[in-house]
């Protein structure tokens, strides 16, 4: 089996061939550890251990495993020489195997974890939903409770200190920018960038949303424009 896989240049033919060979002879393997050997039995554990071994490559991508990806990656050694993929086919053979072997226990597995890896990304998706709604409203209730403010209070914000903090905010698509990434730019005390911001908060120069895990965005109103 080595052989063939050696002289074959494509990483997904080898893989293939590998898939069902391992899912044959794991197939066969599974029948003979059980008391009846009839042809039926043979033919549907075979079956079942190349639809197992077909489910490996999902199963490594679930747990994050690169034996794959690496196959497809051209990598030289010191000599200049293509370094051979081996040892990854020797082990991606070794998991196909076992898969095979154990091919009812193993799809029942692995279907159960992509089940589970679609929930968590259905609550995720849920979750950023409401964070975004909660935004929205909070935009909203900021932008309807502040009063407009007049040209000349505008000009105590005229300085150099302000200027700094609102430039950092501001971005050609008006978008929130994550407080924290302000304060990396901005050279001034953490302290003071908050109260400044807080400042400019109740001045509805700046309109702020807080993110997933109480981190909080800032955003430059119309009013602030004025004073750019």
């Amino acid at each position: 089996m080595l052989i063939t896989v050696t002289f074959l240049s494509e990483p997904t033919i080898n893989l293939i061939i590998i898939m069902l060979i391992c899912g044959i002879v794991g197939g066969v393997g599974n029948t003979l550890r059980g008391t009846t050997c009839s042809g039926v039995v043979i033919s549907k554990n075979i079956c079942l251990g190349i639809i197992a071994s077909i489910a490996v490559p999902l199963f490594l991508s679930l747990v994050s495993s690169d034996i794959i990806s690496n196959l497809y990656i051209e990598k030289k050694g010191a000599d200049g020489n293509t370094i051979n993929h081996s040892v990854n086919y020797l082990i991606f053979s070794g998991f196909c195997m076992i898969a095979s072997y154990t091919s009812l226990d193993f799809l029942n597995n692995i279907s159960g974890r992509v089940i589970q890896k679609f929930e968590k990304r259905v609550d995720r998706v849920e979750e950023e939903s409401e964070v975004l709604n909660q935004a929205l409203k909070t935009i909203a209730v900021n932008t309807e409770s502040n009063t407009q403010i007049n040209a000349s209070e505008l000009e105590k914000f005229k300085t150099s200190s302000y200027a700094e903090i609102m430039n950092s905010i501001k971005n050609k698509e008006n978008k929130f920018r994550p407080l924290d990434i302000i304060k990396t730019e901005v050279n001034q005390d953490n302290t003071e960038i908050d109260k400044k911001i807080e400042i400019l908060k109740n001045n509805n120069l700046v309109k702020e949303i807080e993110l997933r895990k109480g981190e909080k965005a800032v955003a430059l109103t119309e009013d602030a424009e004025k004073i750019m």
